[in-house]
């Protein structure tokens, strides 16, 4: 077993890389396999917490045909790490005071209801995010990316969502990416949770009944110092940069990766490769602007709660199921990996039909492509 340890968290290292941390400096030149075997944590995890404590100047890894890891200078390294922190904790004064002077700008005393509340370390950030949820009346407003502060699973959502009060969340392609990841979106969009995707946000956010807003105050892991905002002009002015945003998101539509699957289109020929499109009917064909075709995906029923899936277009019949089904995923935002995951096929097959559909659909990136596939019908 590997020696407990939790000083370090103060400066970033959690426990666990903390216990692999104490075991790399008691034993130099140790490798990932003894660690393994003296942890009974698998490899991939211990990999990853070596390559987190090599950021930190913690360990090196010396070459040879067995790859070991030995410690740097502990004083040293974390006097280092202090130093950074202490930096990072003048540059929360110098936040604090830019948002004091916000405070005072707008003219709201804690009399008038308006305050500013810094949260230390990310477990008060989640706890507040969870009892601002359990006070929600009327509408919760979330831009969803990572780095977390809980599990992706929100177990309060459903029970709120089936009690009434509204959802709209907009996430970034890499909210998908973990495991489970679009089964969960899914399933709190059965819920009645509308979901939009952009390909970046500036920060994440949550805020409630349009009167309180929990946010980190930076978006470098780990998240630790948040601000809670009540009842004042910086809500509003969050409130207004949402739908700012959430009317250039593209609606998630799950039911399009999902039902995909199910059965081969009759009008699909089986005999064509997966990236083979009809010539006579193919994306940049006449059906796909026609009239007839599927409603955007950009307008706003698209988005809405048991609005129903589109019937697909003329020039969406025309398209394999596999090319379908890509376009869909692109459509929700998802990065190449996190497709080729869902399409059981390898990055260098889907980076080709990638490319095939890009050209086809006269776009830049997986988003454009996306976009331009939901306004054509094509998904």
């Amino acid at each position: 077993m590997l020696e407990e340890g939790r000083a370090l968290e103060v400066v970033g290292i959690s426990a666990f890389d903390e216990r692999v941390y104490r075991g790399v400096l008691a034993s130099p030149g140790i490798t990932v396999q003894e660690l393994v075997r003296r942890s009974g944590e698998s490899a991939g995890r211990i990999q990853s917490s070596l390559s987190r404590l090599r950021a930190k100047g913690l360990v090196s890894r010396l070459w040879g045909r067995s790859p070991r890891w030995t410690a740097t200078n502990p004083g040293a390294a974390i006097r280092s790490l202090v130093r950074g922190m202490q930096g990072e904790l003048d540059r929360l004064t110098d936040t604090a005071d830019e948002l004091e002077a916000t405070f005072r700008t707008v003219g709201q005393g804690a009399e008038e209801g308006g305050q500013l509340e810094v949260l230390a370390g990310p477990e008060e950030q989640a706890r507040w995010y969870v009892r601002l949820q359990q006070e929600a009346k009327e509408e919760v407003l979330t831009f969803d990316r990572p780095p977390y502060v809980l599990d992706y699973h929100n177990p309060l959502q459903t029970g709120l969502l089936r009690s009434g009060v509204r959802y709209r969340t907009i996430y970034v392609p890499e909210a998908f990416d973990h495991a489970g990841a679009l089964d969960e979106v899914g399933s709190l969009i059965k819920a009645g949770e509308e979901a939009r995707v952009l390909p970046e946000l500036p920060f994440k956010m949550a805020i409630v009944d349009r009167w309180r807003a929990v946010m980190p105050l930076q978006m470098d892991p780990p998240l630790t110092r948040g601000v809670l905002i009540t009842g004042s002009t910086m809500v509003m002015a969050l409130v207004e940069l949402f739908e700012r945003m959430w009317r250039e998101a593209l609606p998630v539509r799950p039911e399009l990766w999902q039902e995909l699957g199910d059965s081969e289109p009759e009008t699909t020929d089986p005999g064509l490769p997966a990236t083979d499109l009809a010539p006579e009917a193919g994306p940049l064909g006449p059906a796909a602007g026609s009239p007839g075709s599927a409603t955007s995906a950009l307008s706003p029923a698209a988005g809405s709660p048991g609005s129903p899936a589109s019937a697909p277009s003329p020039a969406a019949s025309a398209l394999s199921l596999e090319d379908r089904r890509l376009l869909a995923l692109l459509a929700a935002g998802l990065k190449d990996d996190a497709i080729a995951r869902q399409l059981g096929t390898s990055p260098r097959t889907l980076r080709r039909r990638l490319r095939h559909l890009l050209d086809e659909l006269n776009a830049e990136t997986r988003f454009q492509a996306g976009a331009q596939a939901s306004r054509r019908g094509l998904v």
